[in-house]
């Protein structure tokens, strides 16, 4: 019942002319964009993160430990100003992954992140830009643990 209506509309609206009144009333698509890995190279200090890729901006930046929970404590910097300092991360099973509204530039965006305290093998970290909420984007994981007082970077890359 309904295509015929839609048929009917459109064939009026082809063979009567389309107002600017219409046209601007018909439902907009819109395209959603998920996050991807970039193909930017990644950095020489990546302890094993890849480059990520978002078309959000701001974007949300979930933070949790990836090995076990052992007080791993982290500051974070993006593009070089420092956005969260001594920050502890947890888990997924001890609790909630910490999230960081992150203001991207277009292009590449380098995110620093210092292990401050890295209990036992050092700090290790999974990273995930989400459009919406956690466990709905995309993760990076450091596949080599972070020592304490050095930082990993990766790229967030940014196209709107």
């Amino acid at each position: 019942m309904f295509r015929p209506v839609v048929a009917i509309t459109i064939c009026a609206c082809v063979i009567g002319g389309c107002g600017k009144d219409t046209y601007s009333k018909w439902p907009k698509s819109r395209t959603i964009v998920p996050p991807w890995y970039s193909d930017i190279p990644e950095l020489p200090n990546s302890y094993g993160f890849d480059n990520i890729g978002t078309a959000k901006n701001p974007s949300t930046l979930f933070l949790s430990d990836n090995n076990m929970y052992d007080g791993d404590i982290l500051s974070i910097a993006v593009n070089g100003q420092v956005i969260k300092e001594n920050l502890t991360i947890v888990t997924p099973d001890v609790g909630l992954p910490h999230s960081l509204s992150v203001a991207l530039n277009e292009g590449e965006n380098k995110i620093d992140v210092l292990c401050v305290e890295g209990p036992g093998i050092g700090c290790t970290l999974q990273a995930e830009i989400s459009d919406t909420t956690a466990g709905q984007g995309l993760t990076t994981i450091n596949d080599q643990p972070i020592p304490e007082g050095e930082y990993a970077s990766f790229i967030v890359e940014y196209k709107p």
